[in-house]
């Protein structure tokens, strides 16, 4: 690597949040911004990709990608020359969420430390080779994990800029139970969860994300919910945290009801992914039909303080 790569900051995009809440569908539209890139959700990319050689955002496999294939030299020297069992075990015992703690206090374990430093120094290199070979300006980590979040504030010579994207958790505990075939995985099912796990796993999410604020993270806040009903204009206030200007025409790809968007190179991310041309934006909202109320009434209660917090639910007045 050269010492100008080294030493320069690499601009990063982080979509934070919990799982089902449009991620996938945020990265992608500000990954066809000019000089933004979108990898998709790049914490899978050791696993789903060079080890387990998933699909590709493109379509292509991960080592018959074109972009990754150069990725890997201009990063590593090929992917062949990384240790993966090694990288398994750092990412096992760095990236999980229940090590938030101690990747905010990484001084209270002298070997968590060492794991830390070198874990960050791969995703250091890796991130410096999806800049030169894709010529972008700004990286779109769509990853959502608290624990990648808090990851990136200890890899040297990054500028993160994190949308803390929040959807309602009805609809996030709905999706979660869906019956949904992955396109992008020989219509495998997308994993599922209960109604009472998913609202706990929003609430601790977002709460975690939240701590980023006091700590100095530049955080701005996206509704799933606001962006489909003005993806414009919620995607013009996400270049503006980010200090991107972009004229209007560059802009056009987006309309008030749907979005244009070409194949890229998502790593990882929701089956929409691989999906292409002229995509409709239009709120999902079926859990109002379709959830029983008696698990409307739980996922609230569990979730409470949050839907609070996030303007979804208001006392009514007397």
């Amino acid at each position: 690597m050269s010492d100008e790569r080294s030493t320069s900051e690499i601009p990063v995009v982080f979509i934070a949040g919990h799982g089902r809440s449009g991620s996938t569908l945020v990265s992608r539209v500000l990954g066809h911004v000019p000089g933004l890139c979108s990898v998709g959700e790049l914490r899978y990319l050791w696993e789903q990709g060079v080890r387990k050689n998933q699909r590709c955002g493109c379509g292509e496999r991960f080592h018959d990608c074109e972009f990754w294939t150069e990725v890997g030299k201009e990063a590593f020297g090929g992917w062949q020359e990384l240790d993966l069992d090694e990288i398994r075990r750092l990412h096992r015992t760095i990236v999980r969420n229940r090590y938030v703690p101690l990747q905010l206090a990484p001084w209270l374990s002298l070997s968590f430390r060492r794991r830390l430093n070198r874990y960050t120094a791969l995703l250091r290199d890796l991130y410096a080779g999806i800049q030169a070979v894709s010529g972008c300006e700004v990286i779109v980590d769509s990853s959502k994990f608290p624990s990648s979040a808090f990851l990136l504030r200890h890899v040297p010579g990054m500028s993160v800029r994190t949308v803390h994207l929040v959807r309602g958790s009805r609809g996030v505990c709905y999706s979660w139970a869906k019956r949904v075939e992955r396109a992008d995985r020989d219509s495998r099912l997308m994993a599922r969860h209960g109604p009472a796990k998913a609202a706990l796993e929003w609430l601790w999410f977002n709460a975690c994300v939240e701590v980023l604020r006091p700590l100095g993270g530049r955080v701005t806040l996206l509704r799933y919910e606001d962006f489909v009903a003005a993806p414009r204009k919620r995607i013009e206030g996400i270049l503006d945290h980010c200090g991107q200007e972009r004229t209007p025409e560059e802009l056009n790809f987006i309309t008030a009801e749907s979005v244009m968007l070409d194949a890229d190179h998502s790593v990882a991310g929701n089956p929409m992914r691989v999906r292409t041309g002229r995509l409709p934006l239009r709120l999902d909202d079926e859990w109002r039909t379709k959830m029983r109320p008696s698990t409307q009434r739980l996922v609230t209660a569990l979730t409470l303080p949050g839907l609070i917090r996030y303007g979804y639910f208001r006392p009514r007045r007397r």
